[in-house]
Parts: C-alpha cells; structure tokens; sequence
C-alpha cells in the first residue's frame, strides 16, 4: 500500500462465541464477538485491516435466571469484576454520579483490537468500533478499560482524540470509561 494510500473500512465479520453450557450458568450470560476488519484501498483492493474483540454482558438475561450481574462478571474476569464495581454501588445499583440512564438491558465491553498503524492513521479503529455498537448494543450501556499501566490489566491504547470521537466519559477513581447510549455523545457538536 503506497504511504498516501487511504483505507476505509469497508466490512466488518462478527463471529460471536457462545458457549455450550447450562443456562442458568453465570458465564452464559457473557459472549465473546470478534469482528475481523476489511478496509478498500484508493485503487479498489480489499485488505485484512485487522481485529476488534468485544464483550456482550447479557444483563436483562442474567435478571432472567436471577443470577446478579456481580457473579456474572466474576465468573468470567478479574477484568469484568473491577468494571462492575467501577460502575455499581454495593447495592447493585448503577452509580448515582455516572448519570446513566436506566433503559440499558446489556453491556457491550469494547475489550481489545490488533489494527496495524497504517490502518490507525485512517480512522478506522473508530469506525470499527461504531460498527461493533451500532450492531451489539444501539441503545445500551457501553464500556471499555482505558490505558493504565498501573493495574492488572490493559486497558484500550486509543488516542485522546479516539476516545471523544467514540463519545466515551471516564469514571472518577477508575480506569474505565463508559457510553450511554440512551443519552446523546457529549462530544458531538451541534449543527443549527
């Protein structure tokens, strides 16, 4: 690809892993979805771009099986455990400070990607991601690790910019952030 050759998504394929175990299981109500990226190039040619790894938390399932959301986050991470207690007082409820809308029925957890820099440098990370939430989770709750060196873990390697253009708000204490899709990208500048 020639250094001025601009890629743009083009396509993006899920393949969404559920497991094959008791319902009523904790673990059932998170599924892993990858989204493997295909971009055109300038001259018409489509190229491997890269990956994008999510999490959909099932919460209105877990409700279902009246499993609490706490044992299903536990049961699948350490990871998912300290973003439900980033979110969640010890009552279950969502944190009063976030402001979060109560009409989300899942969670989407934008959890990882492996997009080569000459893709970066065109957007598509952002657009991969606005893909993933348009499909998965169009007016839920979502939420990603940003980047800290100072935990157990390894949030997402996004740019400043990246973050605001995904509309995502970090949580106070944490290194989460999170978007609510029910409310309107703070970000996002009105057009009169």
């Amino acid at each position: 690809m020639a250094p001025n050759d601009s890629p743009s998504l083009c396509c993006i394929d899920f393949q969404l892993s559920v497991p094959a175990i008791p319902w009523d299981e904790p673990s059932f109500c998170v599924q892993e979805i990858t989204g493997t990226l295909k971009a055109m190039t300038s001259d018409m040619e489509e190229v491997q771009a890269g990956t994008i790894k999510l999490l959909l938390i099932n919460a209105a399932q877990a409700t279902n099986e009246r499993t609490h959301l706490l044992d299903v986050c536990d049961a699948h991470s350490g990871f998912l455990e300290s973003l439900y207690w980033a979110l969640f007082d010890e009552e279950g409820e969502i944190k009063q400070e976030l402001d979060i809308e109560p009409c989300w029925d899942d969670l989407l957890v934008l959890w990882e990607f492996d997009v080569p820099d000459q893709f970066r440098k065109s957007g598509i990370i952002v657009q991969a991601f606005e893909t993933a939430i348009a499909a998965f989770a169009s007016m839920d709750l979502i939420v990603a690790a940003m980047e800290s060196k100072s935990h157990h873990f390894t949030g997402l390697d996004l740019t400043v910019e990246e973050w605001r253009q995904l509309g995502f708000i970090r949580i106070a204490g944490s290194q989460f952030a999170f978007r609510d899709n029910c409310k309107k990208n703070p970000y996002s500048i009105e057009q009169e």
